[in-house]
């Protein structure tokens, strides 16, 4: 669905789908070209995705693409019977350090977990030989590697497995022995048990309650007196979280992505079946396979029942994809799009832009992309808006790795004596003034968290008096559209990575989800700004005239589209908040009652972490949640279903954290310091007198093992987010508190602005030059070296 929901239908035969099918056809939904696209064979919809092309050059990551082959070839999360198959990746569960550089640590990926153990091989090939039957034909391994029990042998922990895993066993759980609860011991089972040859599940990759016993089930005892709990975790692995951390970063490693593309053609490709199959040791009972049982055929009601309950129990070999082999991934060290300024930090040379004064500094926000820079300065709302020209990776033949041009200046002060009475007179020494947006401000309200960029350039501020939020043209400076749905001032905001989703605060205690489109998604170009309405009252109706009908109509053709929902369940003013659309979720702090974390798709509160304080939260595209407590000086991560990963104590540290950019990636944060903090920082009494029972309910983070880390004032300091460690800083010198920073798309350039009104770039220069020498051999004519020197004496 557009909403990410999903539903799955099981039809009792192929006629009854195609009827469905017809009828869906027949409704002609809005987006019926997908539909087109997703009733193709899953080998053409895989050349037409050009998935595999992708993924060998990194556009996507090792567990997308391996999700999106089990998608094509009809595995589902809704399905128990054809569950999406990962493989076991590591080998090594003994040692007390897992060595992601050693190849034994790992599992070997082009053979199938039947064929890992030689000496057990010889006997599934003798089994295989000495078979014969005038029906049933020869095969390796009478067990299949991904089926219901499978699935159910992982995830019983959880519901609704829990509850599937009883009715598979007869109403009762199977016996503790025979269950999961040692991974060491699984992993000797795969390898040397003939009944046993299963791979593994996406969950043990990213869901780390998968090992723990979270809904404290009695599931049993074991033969040696023990009660079968959470699972056994191997000594490199500290805890649940820290072992899915290492497994995911061993699934994405370079080794695993020079092998997978075998692994790839056992499960899905060309050695599923036929003779490579034979010669691979990877043929299984022939029922698995799809088109050797023709259900459809078999009259007998009985009969087909008992067929379908047998393909269940067996498992069920993935459509195949690919008939020839797949293509190997490339290299680490060619693949340009990956090496970010986090590759290499210790690289990055720092590039002042020139002529600060026409720069827009201080910036409260900018926006970095391919061909632009828009500069947000601190007045917000009010706020001048810079639109600078750039070219990144094109050398300006002075020394410099790329090409910037000022923006134009607004051709007529838009300030004025009216703007002045509320903001203070301007300084007479600004000849170069950018158009200015129209805004009263509420009172006390920080400006760079109540305004943000969208991928079009566009401008969305809050902290009005008028309680609203304004979409502001990145050209001029005009308010494209005006939006209200808070009973007091926006306090904060935040736009989804990809601008499709804004989350606002306010002092009402709500936070509120919109729906941002895109520029095109209109037709009326650029309506005008509604006119201020009268002030109403909480308790006063909505208006009901014909003519307020019809605006309501024209406003679902806006921009800004909303409220979808309202979001409650804070005590006092929100203060900071993210959204993540792929991971479905909504964060958002005050001083008064924690994080919260609603769904996207419902509006409905989750999970509340009770922490003290939470002065900044944002949300990593990897599912972990970085929250900042100036008071205490304190990052603190979690998992987005609210587990407590790590803590760190930046001390000593006399100064506050400015802003927090999380990497596209999601496994890095960089985060801008300043000597006087920007947060109000609240007497944790009032947490108390809210929450009488905050002693017994609260996470209480210091138990945690914490590290405490040194950083100077004012600096960028690259953050690990797992263990949340400073792995590099780049110092600045003194009165250059950081205002704002921003990465661009790529993550190869970082843009920073500083309280002294300057404005610089930070990149690696070798970089630059392996991009521009990729752009010759394209066949670009470089023009931008042709214009460097032109542009540099303009």
């Amino acid at each position: 669905m557009v909403d990410r929901s999903n539903f799955f239908f099981d039809f009792g035969d192929m006629e009854a789908r195609k009827n469905a099918y017809r009828a869906i056809i027949h409704t002609k939904p809005p987006n019926l070209n997908d539909i087109f696209l997703a009733t193709q064979r899953a080998e053409q919809i895989l050349k037409r995705t050009q998935l595999m092309e992708r993924w060998a050059n990194w556009e996507i990551s090792n567990f997308e693409y391996l999700m999106e082959l089990n998608t094509l070839s009809g595995r589902s999360y809704n399905d128990i019977t054809q569950y999406p198959v990962f493989p076991w990746i590591i080998a090594d569960y003994q040692s007390k350090v897992l060595n992601l550089d050693d190849p034994s640590a790992f599992r070997d990926l082009s053979k199938p977990v039947g064929a890992l153990n030689p000496e057990r091989l010889k006997k599934f090939q003798e089994r295989y030989s000495t078979f014969e039957d005038p029906i049933i034909p020869k095969f390796h391994y009478g067990s299949h590697y991904s089926s219901a029990g499978t699935v159910l042998y992982y995830l019983f922990r959880m519901e609704p497995f829990t509850t599937l895993s009883i009715q598979l066993q007869g109403g009762k759980f199977d016996h503790a022995d025979r269950m999961f609860s040692d991974l060491s011991g699984t992993w000797d089972s795969v390898v040397e048990d003939m009944s046993d040859v299963k791979e593994l599940v996406p969950e043990m990759f990213y869901l780390p309650e998968v090992f723990t016993n979270i809904n404290s089930i009695d599931f049993g005892t074991t033969q040696l007196g023990g009660k079968l709990d959470s699972v056994e975790l191997p000594p490199w692995a500290e805890n649940p979280v820290d072992f899915v951390h290492k497994h995911r970063k061993a699934l994405e490693s370079e080794h695993v992505s020079t092998h997978l593309h075998h692994w790839i053609d056992l499960i899905f490709g060309y050695k599923q079946r036929g003779k490579d199959a034979v010669m691979a040791n990877n043929v299984f009972f022939y029922i698995t396979y799809e088109g050797t049982v023709d259900i459809d055929k078999i009259a007998d009601p009985v009969q087909r029942r008992a067929m379908q309950d047998q393909i269940a129990y067996f498992g069920q070999t993935p459509s195949q994809l690919l008939t020839v082999p797949h293509m190997k991934r490339k290299s680490l060290r060619d693949v340009l799009q990956l090496q970010t300024i986090f590759r290499n930090p210790s690289e990055l040379k720092s590039y002042v832009l020139p002529n600060p004064e026409r720069c827009n500094v201080p910036a409260s926000t900018m926006l970095v992309s391919n061909d632009s820079i828009v500069v947000v300065d601190i007045n917000v709302p009010a706020a001048h808006v810079a639109l600078h020209q750039w070219q990144p990776n094109t050398p300006d033949g002075q020394g410099t790795p790329f090409l910037f041009h000022h923006g134009r200046n607004a051709a007529s002060s838009t300030s004025g004596a009216f703007m002045r009475m509320f903001k203070g007179s301007t300084s007479s020494g600004e000849d170069y003034e950018f158009p200015r947006a129209i805004g009263f401000a509420a009172s006390a309200i920080r400006s760079s968290a109540i305004v943000a960029v969208t991928c079009d350039k566009d401008i969305i501020t809050g902290g009005h008096a008028d309680c609203s939020v304004k979409l502001i043209s990145p050209d001029g400076a005009r308010t494209i559209e005006s939006a209200s749905g808070h009973l007091a001032p926006v306090t904060c905001l935040a736009l989804s990575p990809d601008s499709n989703y804004l989350v606002t605060g306010s002092r009402d205690t709500t936070v509120i989800l919109w729906r941002i489109h895109q520029a095109g998604f209109i037709h009326k170009k650029n309506p005008p700004e509604p006119p201020p309405a009268t002030p109403r009252t909480p308790r006063s109706p909505l208006p009901t005239s014909p003519s307020s009908m019809s605006n309501l109509l024209e406003t679902r053709k806006c921009r800004i589209e909303g409220p979808m929902h309202v979001l409650r369940g804070h005590l006092g003013e929100v203060i900071s908040c993210a959204v993540g659309p792929d991971l479905g979720l909504v964060v958002s702090s005050s001083n008064m009652s924690g994080v919260l974390l609603h769904s996207l798709r419902t509006g409905r509160l989750i999970k509340k972490i009770h922490v003290a304080e939470a002065h900044a939260v944002s949300l990593s595209s990897q599912g972990i949640i970085l929250v900042w407590s100036e008071s205490k000086k304190r990052l603190s991560s979690f998992t987005v279903n609210g587990v407590p990963i790590a803590t760190s104590v930046l001390s000593p540290f006399s100064g506050g954290v400015s802003c927090i950019e999380i990497s596209m990636d999601g496994h890095f944060a960089l985060i801008g310091t300043c000597s006087s903090s920007n947060y109000k920082c609240e007497d944790n009494t009032e947490v108390a007198d809210h929450e009488p029972n905050k002693s017994s309910r609260k996470v209480d983070i210091s138990e945690q093992t914490e590290i405490r880390q040194s950083v100077n004032v004012p600096s960028i300091c690259f953050v690990d987010l797992h263990k949340l460690k400073v792995f590099h800083t780049l110092e600045l010198g003194k009165g250059q508190d950081i205002t704002a920073i921003a990465l661009n798309k790529e993550n190869t350039n970082l843009l920073v602005s500083t309280a002294d009104k300057g404005l610089m770039v930070f990149t690696d220069p070798a970089l630059s030059l392996k991009v521009v020498d990729q752009m010759l051999r394209l066949g670009w004519e470089g023009d931008g070296l042709l214009q460097s020197s032109e542009s540099h004496r303009c």
